[in-house]
């Protein structure tokens, strides 16, 4: 293993450990996005980044079954 996989590999235990949620995720993508769009999501404008959330994750689920099934 990679010292790069490691750190990945280490993220997302820190992930899973922290207890994060889909909000945790969707704010930070807030966060990436601006200053402006941290605002909106703090005053509750949260469905487009809660939408782009669930559908990051959907994707990464089903990468990560594809990938199982070749195993």
């Amino acid at each position: 293993m990679s010292i790069v996989e490691f750190k990945r590999a280490k993220l997302l235990q820190d992930a899973r450990l922290s207890g994060i949620t889909i909000n945790d995720i969707a704010r930070a993508l807030a966060t990436m996005t601006g200053v402006d769009a941290v605002a909106d999501f703090d005053a509750g404008l949260t469905s487009d980044y809660l939408s782009k959330t669930e559908l990051l994750l959907e994707l990464a689920i089903e990468f990560a079954q594809e990938r199982r099934r070749k195993d």
